[in-house]
């Protein structure tokens, strides 16, 4: 049988993935010149992934009243976050955060 995630467990992992891709950004950018063609695709596919899936259900779950007051809060830390990094994002060139971030 399988376990069924809650949406409090969703949520937490998802906001967990997305804060450590955006931790994870100033060294991508160091190393992303000496990177192989390869990693760099792979480092852009899953960021679209976490941005074009976990960042939009993130925004309907808190839009719908779904997150805890601490995962209300990570989340908007999380979005100001992202506006601190646009200028990397933009760097690597990656897929900017549809959600605002405001």
């Amino acid at each position: 049988m399988v376990a069924r995630t809650s949406t409090s467990e969703r949520i937490a992992i998802q906001l967990h993935a997305i804060e450590c891709a955006v931790a994870d950004l100033p060294e991508i950018v160091e190393e992303w010149d000496e990177l192989p063609d390869g990693e760099r695709a792979s480092l852009s596919l899953d960021w679209d992934h976490l941005m074009g899936s976990y960042l939009i259900l993130l925004e309907r779950y808190c839009a719908g009243g779904e997150m805890s007051e601490e995962q209300s809060r990570r989340y908007n830390a999380l979005r100001a976050s992202l506006r601190a990094a646009l200028p990397l994002i933009e760097r690597l060139n990656f897929y900017r955060p549809s959600i605002s971030l405001e």
